[in-house]
């Protein structure tokens, strides 16, 4: 049995280098794709870039829009107060006959 192993022993020691070798020898091969990969890296910046320049004038809309909105608001909100005590002066004198 010993003299078995020690016939075996060379051989797995030399499979194992040749396993390493052989992997080493195979990741060589292996095409980098590092390229590709910046590729898609640049072009996703620039869709993120055309996407923030799209949201900033969306916001650019909406800001202007509230503004308006807002203007109307307070036009209204003074109208029904205006109205308001329009009606309760009127319903005052109303009364007072």
């Amino acid at each position: 049995m010993k003299q078995l192993f020690a016939k075996l022993r060379p051989l797995v020691s030399g499979g194992a280098t040749a396993a390493g070798l052989l992997r080493k020898r195979l990741a060589d091969l292996r095409p980098d794709h590092c390229g590709d990969r910046l590729v898609a890296l640049e072009k996703s910046f620039e869709l993120q870039a055309e996407l923030n320049e799209t949201v900033d004038v969306q916001f650019t809309v909406l800001r202007v829009q509230l503004a308006k909105l807002r203007k109307t608001v307070q036009f209204v909100l003074i109208a029904l107060i205006a109205t308001a005590t329009l009606a309760a002066i009127a319903l005052a004198a109303a009364l007072m006959r």
